[in-house]
């Protein structure tokens, strides 16, 4: 089997991930590198997908049908589909060795807790990995929505954005997604934002709820590293930031293995 290189995509529900993963796909396609999409949400719907996944976990469950089997809530039938994928893993794990693609875009499921906080995520991921020679980077998607609204929610995004780092401890690329629905402004902002936490003093009367986080501001004004992050802004409609992030990719893959 080739040297194997890996992009996991992961970011809150509505982030844009099978988006990107698209786009990257498409992408990677454009510069006549193999590349293969696995589609790891058993609870996606197949008219929800962009895009074709050349390896797709649903081959094996489906929380659809999973909830009618055992009478679950979707989000019920989404984590027994997660822990019930475990035992398909030995084939999960041959569909990759006979495509045996120099590049794996992995796309997770939507509700990213089920997948990033669960036992059975990690162990996952640690099999479906586990070639010689593989090389492994994250991209975590930010969703600009989500840091619009007000100090404590863009400070909460940055927070979790960490604690996934931790999770997998796994070479991580930060993407602001969506910039094409935004202005040039907002994007140069948050962009400031996220990258120093401390300057969001700077930009409270832009929030909607502006003084929100007044009381605490000052213990992120002191301790910014904890949360300062180096932020690509990409849109996966246009293309835009496309370079940057692979960029960081074919470093991430180059010092990593």
């Amino acid at each position: 089997m080739n040297a194997l290189k890996v992009a996991i995509m992961i970011g809150t529900a509505g982030s844009g991930k099978t988006a990107l993963t698209e786009s990257l796909a498409f992408y990677i396609n454009r510069k006549g590198e193999d590349v293969c999409i696995l589609n790891l949400d058993p609870g996606v719907l197949s008219e929800e997908l962009p895009y074709d996944p050349d390896i797709d976990v649903r081959e094996f469950v489906r929380a659809e049908e999973i909830m009618k089997k055992y009478r679950l809530g979707p989000n019920g039938a989404l984590i027994a589909s997660m822990d019930l994928l475990l035992e398909h893993i030995h084939e999960l794990r041959d569909r990759i060795r006979e495509m045996d693609p120099e590049i794996l875009l992995v796309d997770t499921p939507g509700q990213m807790e089920i997948f990033a906080y669960r036992l059975s995520g990690q162990a996952i991921l640690k099999e479906i990995l586990n070639f010689p020679d593989t090389k492994v980077g994250l991209i975590y998607l930010l969703d600009p929505y989500l840091c619009t609204i007000s100090p404590n929610t863009i400070m909460s995004v940055l927070l979790l954005a960490s604690s996934i780092y931790w999770r997998f401890l796994i070479p991580t690329i930060y993407a602001l997604t969506k910039i094409d629905l935004f202005d040039n402004r907002d994007i140069s902002r948050l962009v400031e934002i996220i990258k120093a936490p401390s300057k969001i003093m700077d930009f409270m009367g832009d929030f909607p709820l502006g003084n929100e986080a007044a009381p605490w501001l000052s213990v992120i004004t002191e301790n910014e590293e904890i949360l300062s992050k180096e932020i690509i802004p990409i849109s996966a409609v246009t293309g835009e930031g496309m370079i940057d992030l692979y960029s960081e990719l074919l470093n991430i893959w180059s010092e990593t293995g």
